[in-house]
């Protein structure tokens, strides 16, 4: 075989090998209550991620939370939950908006442009960004003053403080839970562990 092809046969292999799980896209869905998740929907771990889209520890913690399930997205999958905390005035009609979003199957494409916005969350900036990910804008529009927009966000609020939650970010991972915009390694051990017990 000609050694330039070899040569080049090697170089793809190991791009491949340093590339290629980086780049692969995760699952997204909707579970049997209609909520969107990320990852592996038929998993045994779920995190739940009880967060505030105007919270800034929110958004410094996503790109450990990227790392997350870049890792572990295989073996569990994220869900998010509502708590807009009242000191954040755009933290409820963004959380109105996601939902909104989620009723039409782009839950993740709106989150992710919340977060990477979280200083531009208007009422013209909400409606911008679900015509940016191709939402029903008359539907949207229609969502956003709805009761049951506003109910699921409320029923999110609700259930938080019986599961610890006080603050945001807050994750919920099995039995452990994670406060605060902690670094990977908390993430990493609390998963180990939670993984682990669902092993044995």
């Amino acid at each position: 075989m000609d050694r330039r092809i070899v040569v080049l046969a090697c170089l793809v292999a190991v791009a491949f090998a340093l590339l290629g799980c980086a780049s692969a896209k995760l699952d997204e869905g909707m579970d049997s209550n209609g909520r969107a998740y990320r990852g592996n929907g038929g998993a045994a771990l779920t995190i739940y991620e009880y967060s505030d889209f105007e919270c800034p520890f929110c958004g410094i913690v996503q790109g450990t939370l990227k790392d997350v399930m870049n890792n572990y997205g295989q073996k569990m999958k994220l869900e998010y939950r509502h708590y807009p905390l009242p000191i954040h005035p755009r933290a409820m009609p963004s959380a109105i908006a996601s939902v909104c979003a989620e009723k039409q199957g782009k839950f993740w494409q709106m989150y992710d442009l919340l977060f990477a916005n979280q200083k531009a969350l208007q009422d013209s900036d909400l409606q911008k960004y679900a015509k940016e990910i191709g939402l029903d804008e008359r539907e949207f529009s229609a969502c956003l003053s709805s009761d049951e927009a506003r109910a699921i966000v409320q029923k999110d609020m609700a259930l938080a403080p019986s599961l610890g939650v006080r603050a945001t970010p807050t994750f919920i991972i099995g039995e452990t839970a994670i406060t605060g915009a902690q670094p990977y390694d908390t993430f990493r051990q609390a998963i180990e562990i939670e993984l682990a017990k669902r092993a044995d």
